[in-house]
């Protein structure tokens, strides 16, 4: 899927197979999930491909040196902040374009901007229960040890079974760049999307992926 000098476009579909959250509006004691215009959860695009990069990053680093770190340096996690290593770019250091860089493209630095190889629409809530998950939890003071005072709260979830499809924009994927693509895709379902992810929430796998035309992506999103 998605080879030659043409654009494709992937209709992808996600299946809950845990209770998803992502925190939406707050009222008082209860954090809902995040939803869209018309009342129904989403995942939002900017998550999606967040995500998938970051997936793409730790799959690209187990096969070879990588000198671009868009997303951080995971190595220096216990590292002060005044000594980690800064963020760099590909276009920062001069250098080839990185696998990751290539198809996701490089941040909007200082005016600095390389378009990449994929674009992502948010993904929708397509099937599925409709009903809301609740789930209740206690603030904790770290530093205690013990549970705070008017600590309880609630959050809603969206249920495991729901699906979310979304699209995928593509243009000139070399052989190496789609193995990658869909190594990240499946490993962000692995790792999960959203919040909570400790406590067993936002668990995905793909339900499908089909290549659709032009014509038929512009009858199903609002452009």
């Amino acid at each position: 899927m998605g080879r030659g000098n043409k654009m494709n476009i992937w209709k992808v579909s996600l299946k809950a197979t845990s209770d998803f959250h992502t925190a939406g509006k707050s009222s008082g004691s209860t954090i809902d999930y995040l939803k869209n215009s018309e009342d129904m959860p989403y995942i939002p695009a900017t998550h999606i491909k967040g995500v998938m990069r970051t997936e793409a990053e730790r799959i690209i680093r187990t096969l070879k040196d990588v000198n671009c770190w868009v997303t951080g340096d995971p190595d220096q996690k216990e590292v002060s902040e005044e000594n980690k290593r800064k963020i760099r770019s590909c276009r920062d250091l001069s250098d080839e374009t990185c696998d990751v860089c290539r198809i996701f493209g490089t941040p909007n630095d200082d005016n600095k901007y390389t378009e990449g190889k994929i674009r992502v629409t948010d993904f929708v809530y397509t099937e599925g229960n409709k009903s809301t998950s609740a789930r209740m939890h206690v603030s904790i003071d770290r530093d205690m040890l013990s549970n705070t005072g008017g600590g309880l709260y609630r959050t809603f979830a969206v249920p495991s079974g729901t699906v979310f499809s979304g699209y995928f924009i593509i243009r000139n994927l070399s052989d190496d760049d789609n193995k990658l693509l869909w190594g990240a895709l499946h490993s962000m379902c692995h790792y999960g999307l959203g919040g909570e992810r400790s406590r067993g929430m936002g668990s995905f796998e793909v339900a499908g992926i089909k290549e659709i035309k032009y014509e038929q992506f512009c009858t199903e999103v609002d452009l």
